[in-house]
């Protein structure tokens, strides 16, 4: 067994849990400037995908009677060998 490896994942753990904090921080900044609050019934929904070389966490917004915007998301993931994480933020359409 490799003893830098639990090293290594709570270095990732860390890594991801502060890039998951700054991109919800992002999409509640954007989903306020539409208008799109948590007094409202606005939430964010948060699910999992695998994409190349891992599994992504996706975040969008979501109310139960309203349509969400297309294309507003963010996304974090590692995202090369080295282990970098990486969150990237899609503003959607505003019309």
């Amino acid at each position: 067994m490799n003893h830098q490896e639990p090293d290594r994942t709570q270095s990732l753990a860390k890594a991801m849990t502060e890039e998951h904090r700054k991109a919800e921080a992002r999409l509640w900044a954007e989903m306020e400037k539409r208008g799109l609050l948590k007094a409202a019934g606005w939430r964010i929904v948060e699910f999992t995908r695998e994409s190349e070389g891992g599994t992504e966490i996706v975040l969008r917004p979501l109310h139960l009677y309203l349509p969400s915007p297309a294309g507003l998301e963010c996304v974090v993931g590692i995202i090369d060998e080295a282990g970098a994480v990486r969150s990237r933020c899609e503003p959607g359409s505003k019309g």
